[in-house]
C-alpha cells in the first residue's frame, strides 16, 4: 500500500551519501530479515557502511551509525526504486528481478542472490528466477551443479560458494548431541503452494498424533497464513480442545526446531534444515511434488536436492499409509542411522559447514 512515508524514504535514499551505497540490502520484511542477518553483522563487526531497504516498517539491526535503514513498502514506491537503483552491490535473497515488475538498474553494477533455502533452483523457482543476476552465493553442491547449465544474461557471472549460514547458526544453538531414543514432540511443517491437495492429509496426520498423546506444533509457510488463513482456521477449530497442540506464527524457527524431536513435511526446505542441523529425524507425505517452474524436465524434477534428501536421509510415508504413521515414529533402529547419514551428507555436499561466516566475511570485505 502507497504511504508517503514510502515516498520520503525513497527520496532520502537518493540524497544518501554514496559511502552507503557501496553495499545495499533489500529483504521483503520481517519474514525473511533474519537470513539477512549474518551479513548484515559481518558489516557491523568489521564497520563496513550499507543500507538496509525493507518493505516493512521493522528495523533488523540495532541504530549503527555504519548503517541506514530505508522502509519503502511494496508500492510502486519499490518499483520506482528498483529502476532507479544507483549502488555498487545489491543482495538480496528475492529471485526473479528484471522477470516482473521488479527491474534492474543500469546504475547498480553487481545484483547479488543468496539462498534462502537449499532446495532446487530448477523446480520450486520460477523458470529463469535467478538469470539477471551478477553473482550468486550459492549454499550447496547441487546448486553449483545446476547453476553450471543455467542461463545469465550477464555471461561474466560469478558463482562463489560460501554455504548456507542458516544451518550454522542453528547447530550452535544445540547444547548437547540429540538423541531420537523417544519422540514426545513433534512439528508439523508443510511446503506452501499445494494447501488443497495436503492439509487435509495434514489434519488426519494432527489427529491421530494427538490422540496418541504427543505434543503437536504446526508450523505453516509465511505465505500460507496470508493466502490460505482459512485452512488455518479450520486446524485450530478442529484441535482447539487439546492442549498439546499449537499453531505457530515465529517469523524464526530456531524455538521450534529445538523444542521438538522430529518433523513431518512434504517437500519443505524446513524440513532439511531440521535434519542437517539437528541430527534429528524427519518424515515426508509423499504429496505432489512442489513445482513452480512449469519448465523444468523430468531428469531436473527427480534429481533436486529435495528429493535426493527425502530418499538418502528422510522416510517417505505415502498419503495413503498415514495410518501407520506411528511405526514410522516409533521405529528405533531406523531413527538412529540419522546421525551418521547427516554427518556424511554434511561433509559432502555443504560448503563451509560451521565456518559460513568467514566465508560471508571474505566475500563482504571483497565488495569493499
Amino acid at each position: 500500500m502507497f504511504s508517503f512515508e514510502t515516498i520520503y524514504n525513497y527520496k532520502l535514499f537518493l540524497k544518501t551519501n554514496k559511502l552507503y551505497k557501496k553495499i545495499v540490502f533489500y529483504s521483503e520484511g520481517e519474514n525473511y530479515d533474519h537470513f539477512y542477518l549474518p551479513y548484515i553483522n559481518i558489516c557491523i563487526k568489521e564497520k563496513i557502511p550499507f543500507s538496509y531497504i525493507s518493505s516493512d516498517k521493522k528495523i533488523p539491526f540495532k541504530n549503527n551509525n555504519n548503517a541506514k535503514f530505508f522502509y519503502i513498502g511494496k508500492s510502486f514506491v519499490r518499483t520506482l526504486f528498483f529502476l532507479s537503483l544507483e549502488c555498487d552491490n545489491l543482495i538480496t535473497t528475492t529471485p526473479d528481478i528484471n522477470n516482473f515488475y521488479l527491474k534492474k538498474s543500469t546504475k547498480c553494477k553487481n545484483y547479488i542472490y543468496f539462498f534462502h533455502s537449499m532446495c532446487s533452483i530448477n523446480v520450486i523457482y520460477n523458470y529463469n528466477a535467478f538469470s539477471h543476476y551478477d553473482t550468486i552465493l550459492s549454499a550447496n553442491k547441487f546448486h553449483s551443479e545446476e547453476l553450471k547449465k543455467y542461463y545469465f544474461s550477464n555471461k561474466n557471472k560469478k558463482i562463489i560458494n560460501i554455504g548456507y549460514p542458516k544451518i550454522d547458526e542453528l547447530e550452535s544453538k544445540q547444547k548437547n548431541e540429540y538423541s531420537c531414543s523417544v519422540i514426545k514432540s513433534i512439528l508439523i511443517a508443510p511446503t506452501w503452494g499445494n494447501e488443497k491437495g495436503t492439509y487435509n492429509d495434514y489434519k488426519n496426520i494432527t489427529n491421530l498424533l494427538l490422540k496418541n498423546n504427543y505434543k503437536v506444533t504446526f508450523r505453516p509457510h509465511p505465505v500460507t497464513s496470508i493466502k490460505f488463513e482459512n485452512y488455518l482456521s479450520i486446524l485450530k477449530k478442529n484441535f482447539s480442545l487439546f492442549e498439546n497442540f499449537k499453531i505457530s506464527y515465529e517469523k524464526n524457527n530456531l524455538i521450534d526446531y529445538i523444542s521438538n524431536d522430529l518433523i513431518i513435511s512434504d517437500w519443505s526446505g524446513s524440513a532439511i534444515e531440521f535434519a542437517i542441523a539437528f541430527k534429528k529425524p524427519c518424515i515426508f507425505l509423499n504429496s505432489e511434488q512442489k513445482i513452480r517452474n512449469k519448465k523444468s524436465t523430468n531428469n531436473q524434477r527427480e534429481d533436486s536436492f529435495e528429493n535426493f534428501f527425502r530418499k538418502s536421509i528422510g522416510k517417505i510415508l505415502e498419503t495413503k499409509d498415514i495410518s501407520k504413521l506411528l511405526n514410522y515414529i516409533e521405529d528405533n533402529d531406523s531413527l538412529k542411522d540419522y546421525s551418521t547419514k547427516i554427518d556424511f551428507f554434511r561433509k559432502k555436499y555443504l560448503y563451509n559447514f560451521k565456518n559460513t561466516n568467514s566465508a560471508i566475511k571474505d566475500f563482504i570485505k571483497s565488495l569493499t
